[in-house]
């Protein structure tokens, strides 16, 4: 798998479990524990990921907190 193909792949083990934890705050370190990844891997990854709103990140450097950034939902209805 190419360098590429792990970001993806990290960035989805990412996106699911903050889907599944929607309530978890996470350093890169502790979300590198529950992942079994580095950590060096998962912070370009959440970095990424907080850019594109995907997650909000809270404070600065190693002790940065991530949490997830559910996507808006929007329905419409029919009513007629």
């Amino acid at each position: 798998m190419n360098e590429t193909q792990d970001d993806m792949s990290l960035q989805l083990e990412c996106t699911l479990f903050f889907e599944r934890n929607p309530y978890a705050l996470e350093t890169v370190r502790g979300l590198a524990k529950k992942l079994g990844r580095s950590e060096l891997a998962l912070e370009a990854v959440v970095e990424r990921m907080s850019r594109l709103l995907i997650l909000e990140r809270i404070g600065e450097g190693e002790r940065a907190i991530y949490t997830y950034h559910a996507p808006a939902v929007r329905q419409e209805l029919d009513l007629s």
